[in-house]
């Protein structure tokens, strides 16, 4: 990458970088949009103050941490590691690269939870695989009465949870575990509601992802071989931890649903109900046990 001589403006600046983005196969609109947000990191500016400061003289210190994080952009990193933070639910989370970067199609899973425990007094909720905490703190932010385990294998993602909570001051609400799926969960509680946003992408599919996928964590993607390892053990285990009349909250690969609708028919769920994303392709699998 060359970076050149100084420009002596923010404005000269993001045309360089757009440019470099788009000789990088990005599509123009996404290439400005990027260049913009790097340029207000970097400066420690808010977007509406940035625009207000392109025509003054670009700082030699900014320009370096522009340029290192142009340089990481080009290499694939995720736009949301470097930011360090990404929307979630109409709230910020902190990301890193220890986690998954939360999706707005997730949001249709959270949507249904809320819609679910509405108006319900202190309902208590798994998380499994929690993350970034995305969907745990989010339920916990919506849904003041609720009492939320959040899990996770990763000491250093439930790291990031715990410090999106503090954020969101849903910390007192949640109770972060590590361990693998059920394994760390109080026997003795039985729980309203278990969602799960689990890995569900197979060794083949995981081959054709784009390279700034495979930048976050294989073990927030992977599912097995055929990418369904984690809802045959959610399917089995979890009607020992739903209360009678519980539910499961499962998000699923577009193509998965009637695969994952077996597994839980075989183990007793009732009431499955598929729901769409906001690409009208199948995303969330709702059951409940009798």
């Amino acid at each position: 990458m060359h970076k050149g001589k100084k420009p002596q403006t923010g404005r000269e600046a993001l045309r360089w970088a757009a440019s470099f983005l788009e000789a990088m196969a990005m599509e123009q609109g996404q290439a400005r949009l990027e260049a913009r947000l790097l340029l207000a990191k970097a400066w420690n500016k808010a977007m509406v103050s940035l625009v207000t400061s392109l025509h003054e003289d670009l700082p030699g210190e900014v320009w370096q941490r522009f340029t290192g994080f142009v340089e990481r952009r080009a290499a694939h990193e995720p736009l949301q590691y470097i930011l360090g933070k990404q929307e979630f639910m109409s709230l910020s989370f902190m990301v890193t690269p220890a986690v998954l970067i939360p999706r707005g199609d997730t949001e249709v899973l959270v949507e249904e939870a809320i819609r679910l425990l509405q108006g319900r007094e202190n309902p208590r909720i798994v998380d499994l695989g929690t993350g970034s905490g995305a969907i745990a703190v989010s339920l916990a932010y919506y849904l003041p009465g609720a009492k939320i385990w959040a899990v996770d294998i990763s000491a250093e993602a439930l790291a990031v949870a715990r410090h999106n909570a503090l954020w969101h001051k849903v910390h007192e609400r949640i109770c972060f575990l590590q361990g693998d799926l059920f394994a760390p969960l109080p026997p003795q509680i039985k729980y309203d509601l278990i969602v799960s946003n689990p890995p569900y992408i197979s060794e083949e599919e995981y081959n054709e992802l784009p390279t700034d996928v495979k930048k976050e964590p294989a073990l927030a993607l992977l599912g097995g071989k055929d990418g369904l390892d984690y809802y045959r053990r959610i399917a089995v285990h979890a009607p020992f931890f739903l209360e009678r009349g519980g539910a499961l909250l499962l998000e699923i690969g577009w193509r998965q649903a009637e695969m994952v609708r077996r597994f839980l028919q075989d183990n007793g769920y009732t009431s499955i109900r598929i729901l769409r994303d906001r690409g009208d392709r199948d995303r969330v699998v709702l059951a409940e046990r009798s």
